[in-house]
């Protein structure tokens, strides 16, 4: 899954410098503006409690369900988050309930806003509601 997450981030912002590179014959593919933090968000969020650079939440997929900088004020950690809710799409920052991508070969955790998930609890065995819910990444076709 996470390979699948930086594929596309480097595909969405790579440029392809082939005409540069006659000589081998391949492209040189190089990143633009994706970085890679030395020892992960969460060190990065514990060196800057500001949060830095760091914008939003960092959504978390275990018990600790997300992690925020830890002196920056929740309202401006909530308006810079650019979170939606992955059937409605209306914006929602909050990760809760444990829902899954509904495509069988993805199954990522995704984000399901409170009024969706009552809908799920109404119909708890529609099947389709569940099987409705797309990550980003298969909403836009990724595979």
């Amino acid at each position: 899954r996470c390979e699948r997450a930086t594929a596309l981030l480097n595909e969405m912002s790579t440029v392809n410098t082939a005409n540069d590179n006659k000589d081998s014959g391949s492209p040189i593919v190089k990143p633009q503006g994706v970085y890679e933090l030395q020892g992960g968000i969460e060190r990065y969020l514990q060196t800057y409690p500001q949060g830095g650079y760091w914008k939003g939440k960092n959504y978390l997929f275990d018990r600790r369900m997300e992690q925020v900088p830890a002196e920056k004020p929740i309202e401006q950690v909530e308006a810079e988050t650019d979170s939606l809710c992955c059937q409605c799409r209306q914006k929602w920052t909050r990760y809760r309930g444990q829902y899954k991508c509904g495509v069988a070969w993805c199954a990522v955790p995704v984000i399901v806003c409170d009024d969706c998930q009552q809908q799920h609890k109404r119909l708890p065995n529609d099947a389709s509601l569940l099987a409705s819910l797309r990550c980003e990444l298969c909403r836009i076709g990724y595979r």
